[in-house]
């Protein structure tokens, strides 16, 4: 089964789509969540992207992510897209 934060690492929205979801209080509670290591996952998924690993970057942030409220998240920016 694939869950909601899977979904959104599987399809890349052009850059007004994030930066819209970015804003919204769905977005902004994900920055905290995602910041709540001091960004060391946040990091490491970029770094992960940067060199083309995107099975690498859903690790770093599966962690994160992981758990209701960052399932409840994924699935709402998820609506949004």
């Amino acid at each position: 089964m694939v869950g909601p934060s899977q979904k959104i690492s599987n399809s890349f929205p052009d850059p007004a789509q994030v930066k819209r979801l970015l804003e919204s209080p769905e977005g902004q509670t994900l920055l905290r969540l995602l910041q709540s290591d001091g960004g060391g996952g946040l990091r490491q998924a970029a770094e992960s992207l940067r060199r083309g690993d995107a099975q690498g970057a859903q690790a770093a942030l599966s962690p994160l992510l992981a758990g209701t409220q960052g399932e409840m998240l994924a699935q709402r920016l998820e609506e949004q897209l």
